[in-house]
């Protein structure tokens, strides 16, 4: 039974905790990355950053990696791609911009990413993972790290292959999502197949996929070889379950879960530097996707999503929550 965090250190750095801010398309952007710094991650996440895009000089691929003092050295580019040199000489520019860490998409089950072979799609060609990661590592001199599955299918663990190549390939650490590809975000993680991927790892391997609270964040601590925790949806309007975490295996107490007027205390901040970022006519807009996380459990929740996805002014938005 662990009682503290381990400690982590990718290549040459050290982070203050073994919690993760999880990359996710469309919300891991700056705005709600600073929340979850605040909240105690100890490392955070771009968005999906498409290489091809990036090598072609794409404004909005730019835009995305836009990063802040806040996050100083506890952000992570991550980057996606089948071509091995497209991926490197992007790896080039996400490192030329002062990323420290670079991380490779092994994971996504998006059509849209799968349907051109990146993302989880590549678990099916060992081979091409082999290349892409020799190539990447080779091109930069700041460490280099993956997020995979446990496989593209239920049953197929190939976890152990990948964490091979990878470390064989120079990969500092891989963030597991212990669900199958065609499971995307939904099921329970599969404990044992995550099990036997940490068995024989020689590099940091962090649980991820289904962490909502102490109990699912202990039951993958407690795993041999499992040196941290990257925390994605769970953490959406819940940015101090980093702390709670923290302070629970720190001091072995419980601290009480976000009550709702912390969730729209949280969701009140993420609107200000939402609009702050993005401006009057996008800032709120962007935030459509992810208010059913802030604003579940609350009377008429169905209404209010309903009034916010009208809304465009902060003024508007305290009119409905009355904060």
């Amino acid at each position: 039974m662990i009682t503290k965090l381990p400690q982590l250190t990718i290549g040459n750095i050290k982070l203050k905790n073994c919690l993760m801010l999880a990359p996710m398309a469309g919300i891991t952007d700056l705005p709600l990355r600073e929340l979850a710094i605040e909240g105690g991650a100890g490392l955070v996440f771009t968005e999906m950053i498409s290489a091809t895009a990036m090598v072609y000089g794409d404004k909005k691929t730019y835009k995305l990696l836009t990063s802040s003092t806040k996050e100083k050295d506890c952000v992570a580019a991550q980057i996606f791609g089948t071509k091995p040199d497209i991926m490197a000489e992007c790896a080039k520019k996400v490192q030329d911009l002062g990323y420290k860490i670079i991380d490779i998409n092994l994971g996504c089950p998006a059509k849209k990413i799968t349907k051109v072979g990146a993302g989880s799609r590549l678990l099916a060609n060992p081979k091409q993972v082999e290349d892409v990661l020799s190539a990447v590592v080779n091109a930069v001199s700041v460490p280099v790290t993956i997020k995979t599955r446990i496989g593209l299918l239920q049953g197929q663990n190939v976890a152990c292959e990948i964490i091979e190549i990878a470390q064989n390939c120079g990969i500092k650490m891989v963030s597991l999502h212990a669900r199958y590809a065609e499971f995307a975000h939904s099921g329970e993680p599969d404990l044992e197949a995550f099990s036997v991927a940490c068995r024989y790892a020689k590099i940091p391997v962090i649980a991820n996929g289904g962490i909502t609270d102490i109990q699912t964040a202990q039951k993958f601590l407690n795993i041999p070889n499992c040196s941290g925790l990257m925390i994605g949806r769970g953490a959406i309007g819940n940015y101090d379950i980093f702390k709670r975490i923290e302070y629970f295996f720190d001091k072995g107490k419980m601290v009480a879960p976000s009550t709702i007027q912390t969730r729209l205390k949280w969701f009140r901040q993420n609107a200000v530097a939402s609009l702050k970022y993005y401006g009057e006519d996008k800032g709120l807009v962007v935030l459509r996707k992810i208010a059913p996380y802030y604003i579940k459990g609350l009377p008429n929740a169905c209404s209010i999503r309903n009034q916010f996805n009208k809304i465009t002014t902060l003024k508007e938005f305290d009119n409905i929550f009355k904060l």
